[in-house]
């Protein structure tokens, strides 16, 4: 029985690694899946995780297509490429800042939503280059998205299991999340250096009246940042508070809303936890001993991430998750899955909204960031009380 449900996984992990964001691995993994429960495994963790995952990533991804419709990201981008002053490098650092302030405060899969039709508008209107901004947003998102705790759906498994409150949970990985952020951002501007070395035209920034549609999403926006920032101080997952926030924004419309459900990546997921839940893996708890243990939990968990996709192993990590050790694993999460175009969910996102202008994605480079940016976070936790 193991031996067919390891055939299984293989089959999943392989598809979901040859065709990241396509449908063929969906519908293999979804195959997969359904022989995995034929053959005993439980479905319902899966459908614990991909209910909320599914109502979560549906809601950002309408709140980005009524932001784009508004008007509102052609506004921001035109504030932007107004205050960089034709300087692409400048450009870069604010759209980075900007990522990382959304992902603080709607977590990094409701950032990059909102941000790849501002990159895009960017590239339309004063022809800045994609690449490094599109890649700057995806590594900056993730490798921030460990700093605060609803930056990243896998650290609400922390807190929940640890029992932690949000304070502590800050207080212990603000800084590496801040810091591997950086580190991120700095290695895509030196790799793309030639290409922030052009300059483009800047608009002259205007200062025009917000439109009736553009007030409108704004506010969807402020609404649903807020439910999100509260809901874990409140002890509340913020996937729902910030699902109610959206669709309380779609009803106060007077047109019919564009629901916009990410069935695909859903069934990627939930078909994932499947087949992993069903080799029941259990890997050694406790605490990791010193600096060297923390490194090994962040690399071994990062190292699944990259392969399996991050909140599928979350689920499956649960084991390791126990005392200063949950923490490493967070950070392997969160930037091992950095090192693969399928490891983290709002890569998977961020590629299919740019459509043909992504950038292609490549492990040799991806990699050596993802564990340059690992060991930085881990080593922080480590030195830091």
């Amino acid at each position: 029985m193991l031996t067919s449900h390891l055939i299984l996984a293989a089959v999943a992990v392989g598809a979901l690694a040859r065709w990241p964001g396509g449908s063929k691995s969906a519908l293999v993994v979804a195959v997969a899946a359904a022989n995995a429960v034929a053959l005993g495994a439980p479905v319902g963790p899966a459908l614990a995780l991909v209910a909320p995952l599914l109502a979560f990533l549906g809601a950002a991804l309408t709140l980005a297509a009524l932001v784009e419709r508004s008007g509102l990201a052609e506004r921001a981008a035109a504030v932007l490429a107004a205050r960089a002053r034709g300087d692409t490098r400048v450009l870069y650092g604010l759209v980075c800042a900007l990522c990382a302030l959304l992902t603080g405060a709607v977590s990094l899969d409701g950032a990059v939503v909102l941000m790849v039709p501002l990159l895009l508008a960017l590239a339309r209107r004063w022809s800045v280059p994609m690449a490094p901004m599109f890649m700057g947003v995806v590594v900056v998102a993730n490798a921030a998205s460990i700093a605060v705790p609803q930056g990243n759906p896998t650290n609400l498994v922390v807190i929940d299991r640890l029992g932690v409150s949000p304070a502590a949970f800050l207080s212990h990985m603000l800084v590496p999340g801040l810091a591997a952020a950086t580190l991120c951002a700095f290695a895509v501007a030196f790799g793309e250096r030639s290409a922030l070395a052009s300059p483009y035209t800047a608009p002259r920034h205007r200062h025009t009246s917000f439109t009736q549609a553009e007030r409108h999403a704004a506010l969807a926006i402020t609404g649903a940042a807020l439910a999100a920032w509260i809901a874990p101080l409140i002890g509340v997952a913020p996937w729902w508070p910030f699902t109610v926030a959206v669709a309380v924004a779609l009803a106060a419309r007077r047109e019919r809303p564009r629901l916009v459900l990410p069935w695909r990546i859903a069934t990627q997921v939930g078909g994932l936890v499947i087949v992993l839940d069903a080799l029941a893996l259990h890997a050694p708890s406790g605490s990791a001993p010193g600096l060297t243990g923390l490194l090994g939990v962040a690399a071994v968990v990062g190292a699944a991430s990259a392969i399996a996709n991050n909140l599928p192993v979350s689920v499956s990590a649960a084991a390791v998750l126990a005392g200063h050790s949950a923490y490493a694993a967070t950070i392997g999460l969160a930037l091992g899955s950095l090192a693969t175009p399928h490891g983290s969910v709002a890569t998977l996102l961020a590629s299919r909204l740019a459509g043909s202008s992504a950038p292609a994605l490549r492990v040799r480079w991806l990699a050596p960031l993802a564990a340059a940016a690992l060991a930085l976070a881990t080593l922080l936790l480590w030195a830091l009380p």
